[in-house]
C-alpha cells in the first residue's frame, strides 16, 4: 500500500482563522502547490497527508482547526511529537512518497523523514504529476 505526502505552508484559507471549525486538508490549505498536490491526489483515487509543523501526518479525512506554525519554531520535543505520529499513522504502508516542493521545503521537514523509523519507506519525488 501507497500513500503520498507532502509538507504544509503558511497560506491557509483567512475565514477559517480565529475560529474553531476544524476542515480537512484541502479545506485548509490554499498554497497553489498544495492544492495541485491534493487535486492530483483525489483525481488519482490514492491515498495522502500533509506533513504538518504543528499536527504531525495530517491524512486526507482529519479535521483540525486553523493554526499558526513555522518550522522554525518546532522544539525538540515537538519534533519527536511530529515523528512518532509519522510512525504511528504510516506504519502500515509499504511506500510513503514524498513530494518536494524545493522553493518552500524546510529543513525539519528532511530531518522528520530522516528520522522516522519509517525512513526506508520513503521516497521523494518533485513532480506532481508523477502521482499515480
Amino acid at each position: 500500500m501507497r500513500v503520498y505526502l507532502t509538507h504544509c505552508s503558511k497560506e491557509k484559507e483567512p475565514n477559517l482563522k480565529g475560529t474553531d471549525i476544524a476542515v480537512t486538508p484541502d479545506k485548509l490549505y490554499t498554497n497553489p502547490g498544495i492544492q495541485q498536490f491534493m487535486e492530483r491526489c483525489k483525481e488519482k483515487g490514492v491515498n495522502w497527508g500533509i506533513l504538518s509543523d504543528l499536527y504531525g501526518v495530517y491524512l486526507a479525512d482529519e479535521h483540525h482547526v486553523w493554526y499558526e506554525k513555522h518550522p522554525d519554531t518546532v522544539t525538540s520535543q515537538e519534533e519527536k511529537m511530529v515523528i512518532q505520529d509519522f510512525n504511528d499513522k504510516l506504519s502500515s504502508y509499504d511506500e510513503i512518497l514524498f513530494l518536494v516542493r524545493p522553493e518552500t521545503f524546510h529543513s525539519f521537514y528532511g530531518s522528520v523523514l530522516k528520522k522516522t523509523l519509517l525512513a526506508d519507506k520513503v521516497r521523494m519525488f518533485q513532480d506532481v504529476d508523477s502521482i499515480e
